[in-house]
């Protein structure tokens, strides 16, 4: 489908995107997306900001492209995280990657971004360390805690 260059600048509605005196835009589909946007608008305004904040980066997460990773469009913060991660200590790694990961847990990040850091994880155990920690796991998915001796 073809859209007209006064319909690219996006379906939010304003004025100079269509005839302001009538709020009329030029083609159904546009009228359409302009109603969605300000409805999207609308109820994410009534959430509280957590999951308002959540439900944008799962969104947005969903739309990702194959693009810069993490949205690093200059590739200079995963170029700086690799280069550190290279030379820093073991014990350094591990401390910062343990804070990193307990951030996470208050952060609007994506479910798919959640994944890839998971798997990223898990490819770092043995097929044995795997299986061990599935054994651990109850039938709802729950770890079972060791009681300390």
């Amino acid at each position: 489908m073809m859209v007209s260059v006064i319909e690219a600048p996006g379906a939010a509605g304003t004025a100079s995107e269509g005839n302001s005196l009538t709020g009329h835009f030029h083609s159904a589909d546009y009228r359409m997306r302009a109603e969605w946007a300000s409805a999207a608008a609308y109820a994410l305004e009534k959430c509280h900001a957590y999951d308002a904040a959540q439900l944008c980066a799962g969104i947005l997460d969903a739309m990702q492209t194959d693009g810069p990773p993490m949205g690093d469009t200059w590739g200079l913060v995963v170029s700086d995280a690799r280069l550190w991660a290279d030379i820093a200590p073991a014990h350094e790694v591990v401390a910062y990657g343990a804070a990193s990961l307990d951030r996470l847990r208050g952060l609007a990040v994506g479910l798919n971004t959640r994944k890839r850091l998971f798997v990223r994880l898990w490819e770092g155990f043995s097929p044995k360390d795997r299986q061990a920690f599935l054994s651990r796991l109850d039938a709802n998915g729950q770890l079972l805690r060791r009681e300390a001796a």
